[in-house]
């Protein structure tokens, strides 16, 4: 039986079918408003990518039980299956038991002793990043945003440093694989994957590169005998398996190493350069959290105890993780019967949701494409915490949200509170979902002293 034939029936088709590329045409040009547009034909939506058949949730209280009472009967799909061949077994790929002993493992280098001590060196690592930014020169945002990010997580997580070099490779190699997997996992055959054209070379030695600067970060600070015990090396280096007793093998320490370096890495820097281009156009907004910030520390190096206090910055993020969520598509294939919309899904049903289309619900926000953050502090014109996720939600939610969340907080502060923004033109930030996350592409940002 073919995919089409095995496609539950009683569930619309997406319109704008096309002859064998079924629905590949919109995902690819213009993703967002395809998926946003879903909504309209029902809480499930099928759409074809090539013959294979995809069901859609468009319900956000439908991906909810999706991702919490329903978890144990799902997996995480064709895209995290081919993301898993490419990019190793770790805890952005990994599945069942494996993946819930990992993130035990994994969990400690997360606990609040841990985050505590991360926030005082992202408060460093920000500052020192800020004094280098030229006043008055129009620059990119996006790129200082992921240089920052990148430095502090593998400070923070592995207790070392990188060279230009291996700065220069992550730099070079992260956009092309977080690119490339997801064209890949649409391949109609692997075969194309073997095919000597530069998209496939360009791709194949980014992800070897990036698995040679990481086996290089973690032979650096294996090799360090200083450094705070509780780091996610450590943590790693030291793990036993329980019934052999033999340490964790140097391909699945890399796993790993690659999985928290592209996720600390890739949400913060993409929501904080969404922000800083939000704020720029909001400059009454922005001159408020700049209050903010500088009545806790005038120099913006605030501490983990300051971080409460910081409740209108923390509205801002809050707004920008809603309304531009980096991880814009997201999978899961049912391995038992599930019922959603009164329609049966069987095992091996493949499942697609859209975490930015469904925050940007007009059933759950007012005005929902208005960069508002004080929604945050008005309960009817936002939706319940639980249908709130950009870091995901049930067993599979980000293992490093607290330290993502403390990591933008401190790098906001310390930008707002020595910097003023502005756009250096008027053209418009659009959306580039042509990768695993929503990027902005805008205009340059002119950093002046306050």
């Amino acid at each position: 039986m073919s995919e089409e034939d095995a496609a539950p029936t009683g569930v619309p088709c997406a319109p704008g079918r096309l002859p064998l590329l079924g629905h590949l045409v919109p995902l690819l040009t213009r993703p967002l408003p395809f998926l946003q547009s879903l909504a309209d034909h029902g809480p499930v939506v099928r759409i074809h990518l090539w013959r294979k058949p995809v069901h859609v949730l468009t319900d956000p209280e439908l991906v909810h039980r999706l991702l919490v009472k329903d978890a144990a009967k799902t997996e995480k799909g064709f895209v995290f299956d081919k993301a898993r061949g490419l990019l190793g077994n770790g805890l952005f790929t990994s599945e069942g038991a494996f993946h819930l002993r990992q993130r035990r493992l994994v969990q400690p280098a997360f606990h609040r002793d841990s985050i505590r001590r991360y926030a005082t060196l992202a408060a460093r690592a920000a500052a020192a990043a800020v004094s280098r930014w030229e006043p008055g020169r129009a620059a990119p945002i996006e790129p200082r945003m992921h240089e920052l990010a990148r430095d502090i997580v593998v400070e923070a997580l592995f207790a070392t440093h990188l060279s230009r070099d291996q700065k220069n490779m992550i730099d070079r190699a992260v956009p092309v694989v977080l690119t490339g997997f997801v064209r890949r996992a649409l391949y109609p055959s692997p075969l194309l994957e073997k095919l000597p054209v530069p998209a496939n070379r360009r791709f194949d030695a980014a992800v070897q590169g990036l698995r040679t600067v990481v086996d290089e970060i973690v032979a650096q600070a294996a090799g360090r005998q200083q450094g705070p015990d509780g780091t996610l090396l450590s943590l790693l280096l030291a793990t036993r398996d329980e019934e052999t007793g033999l340490a964790m093998s140097p391909a699945q320490v890399r796993d790993e190493a690659v999985s928290l370096l592209l996720a600390g890495t890739e949400t913060t820097a993409t929501t904080l350069a969404w922000l800083f281009h939000e704020l720029a156009r909001h400059q009454d907004l922005q001159n408020e959290l700049s209050e903010e910030v500088r009545a806790i520390a005038a120099d913006g190096a605030v501490s983990m105890g300051d971080l409460p206090r910081l409740e209108r910055t923390g509205h801002a993020i809050s707004e920008t993780l809603r309304l531009h969520t980096p991880n814009w598509i997201l999978m899961r294939r049912a391995v038992a019967p599930l019922h959603y919309g009164g329609v049966l899904l069987p095992p091996g049903a493949e499942i697609l949701f859209s975490p930015t289309a469904l925050h940007r619900s007009p059933q759950l926000h007012t005005d929902p494409l208005r960069f508002d953050p004080d929604r945050w502090r008005r309960p009817g014109d936002r939706a319940p915490a639980r249908l709130f996720f950009p870091f995901g939600a049930g067993h599979h939610k980000c293992v490093g949200e607290s330290f993502a969340w403390t990591e933008m907080l401190v790098i906001t502060a310390a930008v707002l509170a020595r910097l003023r923004l502005r756009p250096a033109t008027a053209t418009p930030v659009r959306e580039n979902a042509t990768a695993a996350t929503v990027r902005p592409r805008g205009p340059l940002l002119i950093a002046e002293p306050r």
